[in-house]
């Protein structure tokens, strides 16, 4: 699978066997498969690691769009993950149908408030739109005031709200890639 190199940071895609050991909390084994520098915070909502696991086994075409570590390149130490929610699939908003998709992210601390993530997103997106992406959606708690300006500076704007998995209120934002 496609490594996505930018220039602080590489976003390495998670093997199958490291979502399911992630989803098992297995710490040592998935330090052994994704490296020495993966901090105890990746554990921290492990039903995620067990959702994408369970989408790229019912269908492998879904793998390049699962879980993929964000790593600093000069250290190898990983600081964060991002995933999307599904492959591409038809969006539609204001009556123009693109591919799309929703995309979730998380910087640990002590890297947060780095401009990493913002970094981490344009990689993926210029490595997505030549796979036809041409939207995504981030859904984003009204009280996280970092994701929130994260998608001002991408251009999204917010098209909705919705209650979450775990039953918080979160703000929909959309913006073209």
């Amino acid at each position: 699978m496609i490594d996505i190199e930018t220039n602080r940071l590489m976003l390495r895609l998670v093997p199958l066997a490291a979502l399911a050991s992630s989803a098992a909390e297995m710490v040592e084994v998935t330090r052994g498969l994704i490296g020495e520098k993966l901090p105890d915070a990746w554990f921290h909502e492990s039903w995620i690691y067990k959702t994408r696991y369970d989408q790229w086994v019912a269908d492998a075409s879904f793998a390049p769009w699962s879980v993929r570590t964000v790593t600093l390149k000069d250290s190898g130490q990983i600081v964060g993950g991002m995933n999307c929610h599904h492959k591409p699939m038809p969006f539609t908003l204001s009556g123009k149908t693109s591919p799309g998709v929703e995309m979730g992210y998380s910087i640990f601390e002590p890297w947060q408030r780095r401009g990493i993530a913002f970094e981490a997103i344009m990689g993926f997106l210029a490595w997505a739109r030549t796979q036809g992406l041409e939207s995504v959606v981030l859904s984003i708690r009204p009280d996280n005031v970092a994701s929130l300006a994260l998608a001002r500076k991408l251009g999204a704007v917010r098209i909705g709200s919705q209650l979450d998995e775990k039953d918080c209120s979160e703000d929909i934002y959309h913006f073209r890639c």
